[in-house]
């Protein structure tokens, strides 16, 4: 079988970590895997193709940004994609997330529909049947057609126009064409989205996020690990992932209030963090900042050491943190929105009210005590292998590749 991804990065964030996972198994499993995708460092890998320059990019963004819309542009790097395309000829073509400056909907689509490529699509968010944002928060006018929205300077941003509900007309129109399609979540809440959006013609199903919870993300020895980057035994330690906390829905002002009033109670360290945040800082003398990294080693090794994982998102899917830092032994407190609950339950982590800053900040005190009732090690790790590997995730998806091909 013969598979090509489509995706914004390759291994870099949550959903370009999946695509590469994917693709790394499928060839261990004999398959033939491709992946093309439009932003991002450049991999030395020949079945791996990036089919985008920087310059589209930011045409792209900057046009979209003025425009408001959002998948009109990048003509020329979709024409190269396309002869990729034909160059590979797929069995199927396995999407992603396809908005982030990098496509044109309509070229893609008319090459798609005309010639009725087999299409399964995983969503990582809502933005393949919503307008133009990728989570839609308590707005419910994607149902029937968008239009006046009221997260329009929200990502993907618009400055000055509306085009809403042109683009989700446009959209259902492309995206809902010929080709036989199979949509694929991580969680069962988007699943349940989809199912009520124009996608519900087609079978949505859920196939979990997996990593590589064996080689990669697995338990560390926590005082090996807290000596070596120059933490106590005895310190309590809260770890949060802060890349992209310039969007308000990373929720970036719960974990950092937090810590103001945690105060001495721990240490809150936030790795991927941006110097343009500082700001956020103001009153704050127990927070630890440090940059993203592409070290897996090491992010195992800080998941380990922690006491507690916070996840202070209002709007997520399936968070592939979350599973790390639990594949390394450490439980999470999030907040209950979307899919989040799902990955919380047995005593995986903790869901409090979205937007409640003190049951936040209760959750995470009562992570840090000992008597929290939370699984944790190599107890907590077990789960994780074995309902979020990398080898399941792709068993799923291959009976889904299957499926869609009549094959089996």
């Amino acid at each position: 079988m013969r598979i090509l991804q489509i995706n914004s990065h390759y291994n870099q964030g949550g959903a370009a970590r999946i695509v590469a996972c994917i693709h790394s198994q499928l060839r261990r499993e004999g398959q033939e895997s491709y992946v093309a995708y439009g932003r991002g460092t450049k991999v030395e890998d020949t079945a791996v193709y990036r089919f985008d320059t920087v310059p589209e990019i930011y045409y792209s963004a900057l046009a979209s940004r003025l425009s408001g819309l959002n998948g009109w542009y990048n003509r020329s790097a979709t024409r190269r994609l396309i002869r990729y395309i034909e160059q590979v000829q797929p069995d199927l073509l396995h999407l992603h997330a396809l908005h982030g400056y990098y496509l044109n909907f309509s070229l893609l689509f008319d090459y798609i529909n005309t010639r009725s490529l087999p299409c399964v699509w995983t969503f990582h968010d809502c933005h393949a049947f919503v307008g133009n944002c990728g989570y839609y928060f308590e707005c419910k006018r994607w149902r029937d057609g968008c239009g006046h929205c009221p997260r329009r300077k929200g990502y993907p941003t618009s400055q000055f126009f509306d085009f809403t509900a042109y683009m989700w007309k446009r959209k259902k129109e492309l995206f809902t064409g010929e080709a036989p399609k199979i949509v694929v979540t991580p969680s069962d809440w988007l699943t349940g989205q989809a199912e009520k959006s124009y996608f519900g013609k087609y079978p949505c199903i859920t196939i979990r996020n997996g990593i590589d919870a064996r080689h990669t993300f697995y338990p560390r020895d926590k005082a090996a690990c807290r000596k070596k980057y120059g933490y106590d035994r005895e310190d309590k330690l809260v770890l949060g992932i802060a890349v992209g906390y310039g969007d308000p829905r990373k929720g970036a002002r719960y974990i950092i209030q937090a810590a103001r009033n945690l105060g001495r109670e721990a240490k809150v360290i936030l790795i991927g963090w941006e110097a343009v945040n500082n700001r956020m800082l103001e009153g704050t003398d127990n927070i630890v900042t440090l940059p993203g990294t592409a070290d897996t080693d090491m992010l195992a090794e800080y998941y380990s050491m922690a006491d507690v994982f916070a996840l202070p998102s209002l709007a997520e899917n399936y968070a592939t943190v979350t599973l790390e830092s639990m594949a390394c032994g450490t439980p999470v407190v999030g907040f209950d929105a979307d899919g989040i609950p799902e990955q919380l339950t047995g005593g995986k982590g903790i869901a409090v009210p979205t937007g409640d800053q003190s049951a936040f900040e209760e959750g995470l005190r009562r992570a840090l005590r000992p008597d929290s009732g939370l699984l944790r090690g190599e107890e907590l790790a077990a789960l994780i292998r074995r309902d979020n590997s990398t080898e399941k995730m792709t068993e799923e998806y291959l009976k889904v590749y299957n499926r869609l091909l009549q094959r089996g």
